[in-house]
């Protein structure tokens, strides 16, 4: 940890925080409910100690410099859509690709008058997926231009998958690999500043910077399952169910502060414990009159989704519901996941319909691009889900540092997987060969496409 330098004022000053969500680097992005949820979650335990909390947002597509600029993204009424982008040149470990590399995010110098606006005591970092690490580097190298000596400390997923990468290219005084505490308490009390109960809950501080047109929300923490191909273990190791009256109070607060009413879950296993969890939360939801739209970005298990689960799921206002099928290959479950069997999607579709959801509001994810699949495979899939009268989407295989199909990955690939996380991107399919060629994917995507047209109502 780099040397903490205080700001001048009343010695009874409260501290400030401040909380910065990075710009992104990618070859394509689109804002599916991706909000600073563990930023906001952290503030609400800073505010809780004491803290002056002050977040910037450099996904805030209202930005009215980037704006002027470069026009306003086009969004939709859920409040998903497009962010603000920049085509840059593609960095050299992922150049070749037919897509355009691209800045997402307000415009530099609007960040950078952003950081320089607060005067902060410490600056936390919320850093998400591996190859995102480049906008992680320029926000940190602004911090360091504004508030030379102030200490900086990064948390996320980036750091937590690739701790020395972090530690050595970030420019982070101090690196939080995993989950937010302890470390994060000890840290704080290494610098002088105050610090509270050691674990927060899952409560939100609803700061406005956030955009709170559409809603995050995360019930359970964690996920008890153990599928080869995720690292959400090294992330959260234990699976935490959460409390059903918290949320629904976190959605009141939202829905009667901004006027929210479209929500997304972040949980890797929402399903999980549902009927002390996910059920009296429905429930609540019901009673209260409330007009909501509930969505599924990260999808739920098959095997937890039953008639009553799906009839409830529709009282409360799901306007969709995403489920993860992966591949109808029955040795795909049994030696990588062990999360279903095949038959079940056709069990939890049949209550679904029952319950009143349509075709075009039951989408079920196929895992494509893992070590030595063949695109054969995942075709055989997408005909079999699509056959049962849903949308199908592609979900495209990133390897994970920390999963157990990390070393398999790392010895088939083409790209250093082990030492240039920008090549984790599954943009850039970083596990193909000749069984599963960038031509086979865009086959398959075209395939999905073209399955939904005739089915639709």
């Amino acid at each position: 940890m780099g040397s903490f330098v205080q700001r001048d004022g009343p010695a009874s000053r409260s501290p400030a925080a401040l909380l910065l969500y990075p710009p992104i680097y990618d070859f394509a992005l689109y804002d599916l409910f991706l909000k600073p949820y563990a930023l906001c979650r952290l503030g609400a335990w800073l505010s809780r100690a004491g803290y002056r909390v002050h977040l910037v947002n450099a996904m805030d597509y209202t930005d009215a410099h980037s704006v002027a600029v470069l026009g306003r993204p086009r969004r939709d009424g859920r409040g998903t859509g497009k962010f603000f982008r920049r085509v840059v040149p593609a960095p050299s470990p992922v150049a070749g690709m037919k897509r355009s590399f691209a800045r997402y995010g307000i415009l530099e110098e609007s960040l950078k008058r952003r950081i320089a606006s607060v005067r902060p005591d410490v600056v936390l970092v919320s850093a998400g997926m591996s190859y995102w690490y480049p906008g992680v580097i320029e926000a940190i190298r602004m911090v360091r231009e504004a508030h030379p000596g102030v200490p900086v400390i990064l948390g996320g997923i980036y750091p937590t998958l690739c701790p020395q990468h972090a530690e050595a290219h970030s420019g982070a005084d101090a690196v939080v690999s995993g989950a937010a505490f302890p470390a994060l308490s000890a840290l704080l009390t290494g610098l002088s500043l105050p610090t509270t109960e050691a674990d927060p809950a899952e409560e939100l501080l609803l700061l406005p910077e956030a955009n709170w047109e559409a809603g995050i929300l995360r019930l359970n923490r964690g996920c008890p399952m153990a599928c080869v191909y995720c690292s959400s273990r090294l992330i959260e190791p234990r699976f935490l169910p959460g409390d059903p009256q918290l949320l629904f109070r976190t959605v009141r607060k939202m829905h009667r502060r901004f006027g929210t009413r479209c929500f997304a879950f972040y949980d890797d296993a929402l399903l999980c414990n549902k009927e002390r969890g996910f059920l009296p939360f429905l429930d609540e939801v019901c009673r209260s009159g409330m007009s909501l739209s509930f969505y599924l970005p990260n999808a739920v298990h098959l095997r937890y989704l039953d008639g009553a689960c799906a009839a409830l799921m529709k009282r409360a206002g799901f306007a969709e519901v995403r489920v993860g099928f992966e591949s109808s290959r029955p040795e795909f479950h049994e030696t990588l996941d062990g999360k279903l069997e095949a038959s079940m999607l056709d069990g939890a579709v049949r209550h679904l319909r029952e319950a009143g959801f349509t075709f075009r509001s039951i989408t079920a994810y196929v895992l494509a691009g893992l070590p030595g699949q063949e695109a054969g495979e995942v075709e055989l899939s997408i005909r079999h889900a699509a056959s049962l009268g849903m949308r199908v989407r592609i979900a495209e295989y990133s390897p994970t540092p920390g999963s157990a199909l990390w070393s398999r990955a790392v010895e088939l690939s083409s790209f250093d997987l082990a030492s240039e996380p920008l090549t984790h991107n599954n943009s850039v399919l970083p596990m193909r060969w000749r069984g599963f060629t960038i031509e086979d994917l865009d086959r398959l995507k075209a395939l999905t496409r073209r399955l939904e047209e005739p089915s639709a109502p």
